[in-house]
């Protein structure tokens, strides 16, 4: 429970680090954010709509778009359903958009991240590494690949939690909190492998250091998602945070398990 906590502290810990000391870089999450997610979700959006008008016009033979019934009960009831029909995919979307983009966000952004994590070490403890493009592009390219890893497999277990939950619909609320930490983990995993690629480890040993530390991760992501879940929070604070934090994290973890001394 120790390492939950700690895990959990160091996330915070790390968004008091980067509002102090890396606020400028704040500007480039929002602008990217608002391209790809609001763009994305009003194409979506206007695709999608006309496609379910027209499949529910054609099983039930009904023309939403008409206004010329004897009733005017029924057009209100047209006009109320269009528009319930527009405000749910509207949701839907921008909630599907919202669970994937931190992805997307974790791998068009990891050169940013790649930097912050060195940044937050050098700030910390004074440590500077010599400057490679080759090793910068190195790291750059293995977080992208790291996040589209965890993509995978997290939506893997997404849709084998679906079947189980569709089988069985009484366990359903416990899938959920399931499917909540298991999130968490892999958006811890994806920071921390920052400073695990920065000390040299290779992608085995990468992921036997997260096992070892996986009660740390896993607080440490229960702290994103929870930030995550507040409006501009989750675009502008969460990832800066946990690029930093996910050092602090480090740092704080005994002999043996940090990324340091980690064999």
């Amino acid at each position: 429970m120790n390492e939950f906590i700690r895990g959990f502290n160091a996330f915070f810990r790390g968004a008091k680090f980067s509002v102090t000391k890396l606020s400028i870089w704040f500007i480039v999450p929002i602008i990217i954010w608002l391209v790809l997610v609001i763009g994305l979700a009003i194409e979506l959006s206007d695709w999608l709509i006309p496609l379910i008008y027209e499949i529910i016009e054609s099983v039930s033979g009904v023309n939403l778009a008409s206004q010329n019934t004897d009733s005017g009960w029924i057009d209100i009831l047209k006009t109320g359903f269009r528009w319930g029909l527009i405000i749910v995919i509207k949701i839907l979307v921008w909630y599907l958009l919202g669970r994937y983009m931190k992805y997307l966000i974790l791998i068009i952004l990891s050169p940013l991240f790649a930097y912050i994590s060195e940044k937050t070490e050098e700030i910390i403890t004074g440590n500077k590494y010599p400057f490679s493009i080759f090793q910068f592009m190195k790291d750059v390219v293995r977080g992208a690949g790291i996040a589209i890893r965890n993509m995978i497999l997290e939506t893997g277990i997404v849709i084998i939690a679906g079947i189980i939950s569709f089988v069985l619909p009484v366990i359903s609320p416990l899938i959920l909190v399931l499917l909540f930490l298991v999130n968490s983990y892999f958006m811890a995993f994806n920071f921390f492998d920052y400073v695990a690629e920065r000390k040299r480890m290779n992608i085995g040993q990468s992921i036997r250091y997260m096992r070892e530390n996986k009660m740390t991760l896993l607080g440490f992501g229960v702290a994103y998602n929870i930030v995550s879940w507040m409006p501009l929070l989750d675009w502008v604070l969460a990832p800066i945070s946990a690029a930093a934090g996910a050092v602090i994290a480090d740092m704080e973890l005994p002999k043996g398990k940090n990324s340091t001394s980690f064999v």
